[in-house]
């Protein structure tokens, strides 16, 4: 993707995190302000936008800070056309502003946290500012929660779902979900990857070739892997966990990634989905297991446009 702006390179980010940081940023209308200037009108220079940082945001990113010049303002023509083209910015007379919903919807999911860290943060605490809450890990809890395994959720004939007369849920609102969910996820795999630690312990007791073995919570470092955590079955071979946590029922769909796809079926014989659910209401907290390729599975099915999944009937 395109990390430089402008002709003399107004706009240069270091990399894909600190690009999507600076969107959020951008989103965030008590951080930055843009405008479109018609000079032409008045015989002075050629059209600009302009981006302003405003009173009301704190130090930014290297990046942005670099490109202030005076009266707190940055001048890059193409990167606010880039807004506009790729990220849903609109313009409402001289005004343009991003609605977060639909700029979030253009961000690869690996970036989210990103993204919201640059919109949550780079604002002071007197902005009247809506944030966007997400909710505390450690609030959740973990140190006396353990996960169960049980067997696929099924559907009884009693249980089957009432017919749905309400609007179809869209993409949109399941993204919406996935930004109030971020932190259950999180807690989600900190459960799971506590889990695996424990487990390589007990097999280390009995075998000390597992001593050696340690998972990784790799999402913390990539979080666009294609998987969450890397750990080792009992006969110490290399397994890819990825983890769906939620506050819903078992039955609640969830989002899953074309990467997350593409790499469950390139490392078929050693993936493995983790769906924990009902994550908030028990210190037992109960999971089931999709393995090999998931676009394959006989358990679920998958939106081919949405990739929402959810379990059959």
């Amino acid at each position: 993707m395109k990390l430089t702006y402008g002709k003399t390179k107004q706009l240069a980010f270091s990399d894909e995190k600190d690009y999507y940081t600076a969107l959020g940023i951008f989103c965030n209308t008590s951080a930055f302000s843009i405008s479109y200037e018609p000079n032409k009108k008045t015989g002075s220079y050629a059209d600009a936008y302009r981006m302003r940082k405003l009173k009301t945001a704190k130090e930014l990113t290297p990046a942005l800070e670099s490109a202030i010049k005076s009266g707190n303002r940055i001048n890059c023509n193409e990167y606010v056309e880039n807004l506009i083209q790729e990220h849903h910015f609109t313009q409402n007379g001289v005004e343009i502003s991003g609605v977060l919903e639909n700029v979030i919807s253009t961000v690869p999911s690996q970036y989210w946290g990103d993204f919201l860290a640059g919109y949550n943060n780079y604002v002071s605490n007197i902005t009247t500012k809506t944030k966007v809450v997400l909710y505390p890990v450690e609030d959740l809890g973990t140190a006396n929660r353990v996960i169960k395994e049980v067997a696929i959720p099924k559907r009884k004939a009693s249980q089957s779902p009432r017919a749905n007369t309400s609007t179809k849920r869209s993409k949109m609102d399941y993204i919406k979900s996935q930004i109030a969910n971020t932190k259950i996820g999180e807690l989600g795999e900190k459960l799971v990857f506590k889990h695996e630690q424990e487990k390589l312990k007990t097999l280390a007791k009995k075998d000390s070739k597992f001593a050696m073995l340690i998972p990784e919570w790799v999402a913390l470092e990539d979080d666009g892997a294609g998987y969450d955590i890397k750990s080792y079955n009992e006969n110490g071979d290399e397994i890819f966990i990825e983890v769906k946590a939620t506050t819903g029922s078992k039955f609640t769909p969830f989002y899953i990634s074309a990467n997350e796809l593409e790499f469950s079926k390139t490392h078929a014989g050693n993936y493995y989905l983790y769906r924990l659910f009902s994550i908030n209401t028990t210190a037992e907290v109960a999971y089931f297991i999709l393995s090999g390729d998931i676009s394959l599975s006989t358990e679920i099915e998958i939106s081919e446009t949405e990739y929402i999944a959810k379990l059959k009937s």
